[in-house]
C-alpha cells in the first residue's frame, strides 16, 4: 500500500491544453482547458478556457500551450501544477515502456486501458508526483533525433525557426539576468534537453520560474519581426519557452537549489479524439433502410460507384441509411463523396472510423484481393445498437435493383440472410476434396453445402448479439487457417441460421471463367438457379481479383463502367485501369529515416535505437537527403 496521506493529499492541478476535442481522463488531478479559447471558432463545453479571469488567450497563436500557463498562474490555486497536451501525457507509471528516438512511447487512444497502463488517475498521479520538486520529460539527446551536435543545430534545422529569433532571446536573457548566460551556453550548446514544455512543479517554483518566463517572452515578441511569418513560425515563441525551462532548471540546481528533480517518460497519443458514436436518423425508423459499407482511402472511387448504383435504382419513397465503416479515407474524398451524392435526397451518408473496435486485433488475410475492410462488419452489431435490421454490401458490385426489397425480406430468426456461394460448393464436388476437408477440420461444418457468400448480407443484428459480442467475433478473426477470412467464419458460426436468398441478389461474375470451371460442378439445382439469375441480376458481384478497375473486359464490365462514369472519380478508376498509380505525398518531416520508411525495419536490426551504428546511419541519411 502507498504511503500517502489522504487526509493531508497536496492539491496537484495538472493542465491538459486542447485546441480541439480530445477524449480526457477523468479525475481531479488532470484538468482539461481549452486554449486559444478567445479566438476558437467553438467553445468546448466540458473544459477550462483560457480567456477567462487574467488571460492572455488572444496570444495562443505565438505562445500556444503557454496560454493555458498563464492563465493556470494567474487563476488556479494549487500545491503542484503541471502542464500536459491533449495528446500528450506523462507516462505515471513506474513501469519503463518502449521509447521512439523522439523520447515519445507512441500509442494510439484514451481509453480504460490506457488509462490503467500509463497510471493516468489521481491515485497513480498522486504517487509519482508527491515528494519531488520538478519532474520533466526525459532528457533527450538530439544525436538520437538527427545527429545534431548541439540544441542550437537542432533548432537551425527546422524550417520555420529562425537562428537569429534564438539569438536574439539569448541576448534579452543575458540583458535581464546575466547570471543565467554560463546556463545558457550550457544548455544551448549541449545536447541533452527535456522537451515537449510538459513539466509538473511545486506551487512556489511554479510562480518563479513564470514571473521569470513571461517578461522575457513579452520582451521579445514585443520587438519581434513577424509580420510575414508563416502559421508554425509564429509559434516561436512557444519554441523558445521549451528551451528556456531547461535553462532556467539548470541554473537552479547549478545555483543550489537541490530541487528534487525527476523525468516521468512521455506518451504520446496518435489518435486522441473522442470516441464517434452514430446516432440513429430522426423520424420514422421504420422507413429507414441502413445499408452498410466497408472501405479504405484507395477504395472511394468504388464504394462511391456501389452507393451511387444501390440510390440511381433505389424507391425515391424510402429512406437511405448510408453507413461506410473506415479508418482512413480523407476528408477531401469524404466531402466529394458526400456532395457528389447529395442528389439523391433520400440517402444520408455518414462515416464512421471503426479504429478503436478493432485496436489490439492482429487482422490479416489470406488472398491479395481481400482488405482488413471485410472484418468491419463483425463490428457492426455495436457500433449501430438502435438498429436491428441492417443490410451489408460489399464495394466491389453494383446494385442494379432497388435494395429496399431486399431489406424487406423477412428472414425470421435466422442472423442472416444470404445467397449460397457456387464457388465454394463447386469446389466442394471436386473430386481432390481438398475442400470438403477443409469444411471438415476447419470449419466443422455439417452441411457444407449451406455455405453463402457474405458479400450481400441481410444482418439479423439481435440475433447476431446473442451469438458473439464483437470482442469474441474479432477474437475468432484472429485465428490462422481460414481461407476466406471472415466469410468462413461467419459460415461457421451461423450455421442452421441462414435464410437463403434469391441468386439475382449475389450474382458473382465470370471471374477467370470459373463459371465453367467451378461454379458448373455446384449441385445441378443451385447451378440453374445462378444461370438463371445471370439473365436480369438484381447485384452484380465482381468478386475475385478480375476487377473492372482493371480489366474493362471482365464479366458484367460495361455495366460497371456505366455507373462509374457518372462518379466524380471516374478519370482515377480510368487512371487506375492504365495501371498509373496515385502519387505520393511529399514527406514533410525532418526525419533522417521516416518512421514508415522500408529502410527503418533493417535499420531497427542492424542499428538499434541509441547505438552508435544508428547515429552513424543517421548522419549518413541526413548528408544522403542534403541535410544539416
Amino acid at each position: 500500500m502507498s504511503s500517502i496521506n489522504r487526509e493531508h493529499d497536496p492539491r496537484i492541478a495538472i493542465f491538459v491544453s486542447a485546441h480541439k476535442p480530445a477524449a480526457f481522463p477523468h479525475g481531479t488531478s488532470l484538468l482539461p482547458i481549452q486554449v486559444g479559447a478567445e479566438n476558437a471558432a467553438s467553445r468546448f463545453s466540458d473544459t477550462l478556457h483560457d480567456d477567462e479571469g487574467d488571460n492572455i488567450s488572444a496570444k495562443n497563436p505565438m505562445y500556444c500551450e503557454l496560454t493555458a500557463q498563464y492563465w493556470a498562474w494567474k487563476n488556479m490555486d494549487a500545491d503542484y501544477y503541471g502542464f500536459c497536451h491533449y495528446r500528450r501525457y506523462f507516462d505515471f507509471t513506474s513501469t519503463a515502456h518502449t521509447e521512439n528516438d523522439y523520447g515519445e512511447i507512441m500509442d494510439m487512444f484514451i481509453d480504460n486501458r490506457a488509462i490503467a497502463e500509463y497510471g493516468l488517475d489521481d491515485y497513480s498521479i498522486a504517487q509519482a508526483v508527491q515528494g519531488w520538486d520538478v519532474i520533466t520529460t526525459p532528457l533527450n539527446d538530439v544525436r538520437r533525433i538527427g545527429g545534431f551536435a548541439n540544441l542550437k543545430e537542432h533548432w537551425d534545422a527546422d524550417q520555420h525557426l529562425r537562428l537569429k529569433d534564438l539569438r536574439h532571446l539569448y541576448d534579452l536573457l543575458c540583458a535581464r539576468h546575466p547570471e543565467y548566460r554560463e546556463d545558457a551556453d550550457a544548455v544551448l550548446n549541449g545536447r541533452r534537453a527535456a522537451f515537449c514544455n510538459m513539466f509538473i512543479m511545486k506551487k512556489d517554483i511554479f510562480f518563479e520560474y513564470c514571473e521569470w518566463l513571461f517578461p522575457l517572452l513579452d520582451e521579445f515578441t514585443e520587438h519581434w519581426d513577424h509580420v510575414a511569418a508563416d502559421m508554425q513560425t509564429l509559434r516561436t515563441p512557444g519554441h523558445l519557452s521549451e528551451r528556456l525551462l531547461n535553462i532556467f532548471i539548470a541554473h537552479k540546481q547549478r545555483t543550489g537549489a537541490n530541487w528534487r528533480v525527476k523525468q516521468l517518460q512521455c506518451v504520446h497519443f496518435t489518435n486522441p479524439e473522442p470516441p464517434a458514436q452514430l446516432e440513429p436518423l430522426e423520424g420514422d425508423q421504420q422507413s429507414i433502410i441502413p445499408v452498410v459499407f466497408a472501405a479504405d482511402d484507395a477504395y472511394a472511387p468504388m464504394v462511391t460507384t456501389t452507393i451511387y448504383s444501390m440510390l440511381k435504382n433505389a424507391d425515391p419513397n424510402r429512406r437511405y441509411d448510408v453507413i461506410v465503416l473506415e479508418r482512413d479515407i480523407s476528408k477531401e474524398n469524404k466531402q466529394l463523396i458526400t456532395s457528389f451524392l447529395a442528389q439523391f435526397s433520400n440517402a444520408t451518408i455518414r462515416f464512421h472510423d471503426v479504429s478503436r473496435a478493432i485496436a489490439g486485433f492482429n487482422l490479416t488475410t489470406n488472398n491479395a484481393h481481400i482488405s482488413i475492410e471485410t472484418y468491419y462488419r463483425f463490428i457492426i452489431q455495436e457500433a449501430l445498437p438502435f438498429y436491428s435490421k441492417i443490410l451489408y454490401l460489399d464495394c466491389d458490385l453494383v446494385v442494379n435493383g432497388d435494395v429496399a426489397q431486399l431489406f424487406d425480406t423477412e428472414i425470421g430468426d435466422a442472423a442472416i440472410g444470404a445467397v449460397r456461394d457456387l464457388d465454394f460448393l463447386g469446389n466442394l464436388n471436386m473430386k481432390d476434396g481438398i475442400r470438403a476437408t477443409y469444411v471438415s477440420k476447419q470449419l466443422h461444418m455439417t452441411n457444407p453445402y449451406g455455405y453463402f457468400q457474405a458479400g450481400v448480407l441481410v444482418m439479423n443484428l439481435d440475433r447476431m448479439r446473442t451469438i458473439h459480442s464483437v470482442h469474441e467475433w474479432l477474437e475468432i478473426a484472429q485465428r490462422p487457417g481460414f481461407i476466406y477470412n471472415d466469410q468462413d467464419i461467419l459460415n461457421m458460426e451461423c450455421e442452421g441460421m441462414v435464410h437463403y436468398l434469391p441468386y439475382d441478389w449475389n450474382v458473382m461474375h465470370n471471374c477467370a471463367g470459373r463459371v465453367d470451371g467451378v461454379f458448373a460442378y455446384a449441385p445441378a439445382d443451385t447451378f440453374k438457379a445462378y444461370t438463371d439469375s445471370r439473365q436480369n441480376p438484381k447485384i452484380v458481384h465482381y468478386a475475385g481479383f478480375d476487377k473492372p478497375w482493371k480489366n474493362p473486359w471482365c464479366d458484367f464490365g460495361p455495366l460497371y463502367w456505366q455507373y462509374a462514369q457518372q462518379t466524380p472519380f471516374s478519370l482515377q478508376i480510368t487512371a487506375m485501369l492504365a495501371g498509373i498509380k496515385r502519387p505520393q505525398p511529399p514527406e514533410h518531416h525532418e526525419r533522417a529515416i521516416a518512421e514508415d520508411s522500408p529502410l527503418r525495419k533493417y535499420a531497427d536490426i542492424v542499428a538499434p535505437s541509441g547505438s552508435k551504428q544508428r547515429e552513424i546511419m543517421k548522419v549518413v541519411a541526413r548528408k544522403i537527403q542534403g541535410k544539416r
